[in-house]
């Protein structure tokens, strides 16, 4: 069971590296595949309840970062699954491995952007160091929705997701 989950999670972690878009059915073929194996299978409902709570909390969570505008909706419906999958006995340290990989792979996608504009580097470094030595401004430049929504660079949650759990689990094994 536990290879299915993998396989879907794998699926959707490539759908969202591609196509920014996690998509609902992949979430619910591994709730299903969790409660399958937790329910029917292990017969341990006490677990199941407890695999609930978590992925209510990871969801509620994730719920918070998506109105502070940190995470998409998609994560927010992946995390939740990915707490109902691992349960209250592997969570925190799968988040903590989810967190490590996300710095890595942001400073990877930090390097890349450097590497793709140079001049462009440049420029929002000055303008970051203006903004901490006299802070931010009162006034909006004409037209900086448009130019930031075109600048806007995005990170893929999912792939971060399945590489932070396959790292925990590489290592929860040694």
């Amino acid at each position: 069971m536990g290879l299915l989950v993998w396989i879907v999670l794998f699926a959707v972690a490539v759908s969202d590296a591609r196509e920014h878009r996690i998509p609902n059915k992949g979430l619910l073929a591994i709730l299903l595949l969790s409660l399958i194996d937790k329910a029917l299978l292990l017969s341990n409902f006490s677990l199941l309840f407890w695999s609930v709570a978590t992925g209510l909390a990871c969801f509620i969570c994730a719920l918070v970062l998506y109105f502070l505008k940190v995470m998409a909706a998609g994560d927010v419906k992946l995390l939740g699954v990915v707490g109902f999958w691992l349960g209250p006995a592997h969570i925190y340290q799968a988040v903590f491995w989810i967190a490590i990989s996300s710095v890595v792979v942001g400073l990877f996608y930090v390097l890349l952007r450097v590497a793709q504009a140079p001049d462009n580097t440049k420029s929002m470094l000055s303008k970051y160091s203006l903004l901490a030595m006299y802070g931010a401004s009162d006034t909006k430049p004409v037209g900086s929705k448009e130019i930031a929504e075109r600048e806007r660079y995005r990170m893929p949650f999912a792939p971060v997701v399945v590489l932070g759990i396959a790292v925990y689990f590489y290592f929860l094994n040694q």
